[in-house]
């Protein structure tokens, strides 16, 4: 008899237990002191977010390309005044309205979905742009070494035993 009383007993606490643990992951989950969502002074449209935001892009990029150089992290706050100053926004502006749109994951992931958009039309752009100079310059370099054999041929003295002087 006492044997079923421990066995009941102990079958009860660990019933209780995870009746108590469930309870506290539910009840873990739900928010109750949810933030609300204050609008920036100067809100920004998702457009010139995504601007700002691909002009940070490219100036990361281009600290992460040039990372042996330790002399250029110290300008980096500078870089990015300038991002600021070219569109008319303080820092605190952008603090505000990146906090704003981070409340609504699907529209920041909107704006992040742009940004990614115009670096990959800019990086193909770029590649254009690459591909006509090369092609530019082989036919530059094709068109003065011809122009170098041409004044070599016409400065040369061919003896009559067919010899270059």
């Amino acid at each position: 008899m006492q044997l079923r009383k421990i066995y009941f007993n102990s079958l009860s606490n660990i019933k209780l237990f995870f009746l108590l643990a469930l309870f506290f992951l539910v009840s873990s989950c739900y928010n109750v002191n949810e933030v609300e969502v204050v609008a920036p002074t100067k809100m920004l449209t998702k457009m010139q977010m995504v601007e700002i935001l691909t002009d940070m892009q490219i100036i990361e990029a281009g600290f992460s390309i040039n990372k042996n150089l330790n002399s250029g992290k110290e300008l980096k706050p500078e870089y990015y005044s300038e991002v600021f100053e070219q569109h008319s926004v303080t820092l605190q502006q952008f603090k505000e309205n990146i906090d704003y749109y981070h409340a609504s994951p699907k529209v920041m992931e909107d704006i992040y979905e742009l940004v990614l958009a115009n670096l990959s039309k800019m990086k193909s752009e770029a590649i254009t742009k690459k591909e006509e100079f090369d092609k530019q310059f082989t036919a530059d370099s094709i068109a003065f070494i011809s122009d170098s054999l041409e004044l070599i041929v016409s400065d040369s003295i061919i003896t009559s035993d067919g010899e270059v002087r």
